[in-house]
């Protein structure tokens, strides 16, 4: 794999570097990334895996039954749908999403919301010279999309650093 959460050597031997465990502590790695990681450099090995080797794997945010998997731009295209299968078997997980490394609050809300759609996404800018986001989804969609409000901002958040509030109309 091109870039992994962790160093190979850390992800390999189980024993982290101080770096690594610092992040470990801080909680911008965690153990289920570190184990997904493992897993996915034993089976980039296989004649059929064989194209992780040209992926890059940034984060795993796990939600219980769903998970985000983030992933390099231009890396969607190249994950097979037996890798997929893999992960949710291996990792019991109900859902799967794929999503590309994003600063981009549109593009990390689309991909988590697929198939709907965001009606409209508008920049505010506070007095305190900061950027907020609005993210406006029709509120049909509410009851199909696997995530709260409030999960929505906090996922945007940590996929983007950017602030976003939503609302459904």
């Amino acid at each position: 794999m091109k870039n992994l959460p962790a160093c190979k050597t850390c992800i390999n031997s189980g024993f982290l570097c101080t770096s690594c465990q610092d992040k470990l502590d801080t909680g911008i790695l965690t153990q289920f990334e570190l184990d997904l990681a493992k897993d996915l450099l034993v089976l980039e090995d296989e004649e059929r895996f064989g194209f992780l080797k040209e992926i890059s794997f940034f984060k795993a945010i796990d939600f219980e039954d769903v998970v985000i998997f983030v992933i390099g731009k231009k890396d969607k295209i190249k994950i097979s749908q037996n890798l997929i299968n893999w992960i949710k078997e291996t990792y019991e997980i109900d859902e799967l999403i794929i999503v590309e490394q994003t600063k981009n609050p549109r593009v990390a809300l689309e991909s988590i919301i697929a198939p709907s759609k965001l009606i409209s996404l508008n920049e505010i800018f506070l007095a305190t010279g900061d950027i907020e986001f609005k993210g406006v989804l029709s509120k049909k969609d509410q009851d199909t999309i696997l995530f709260t409000k409030e999960e929505l901002e906090e996922l945007i958040l940590e996929l983007t650093g950017k602030i976003i509030r939503i609302e459904f109309e």
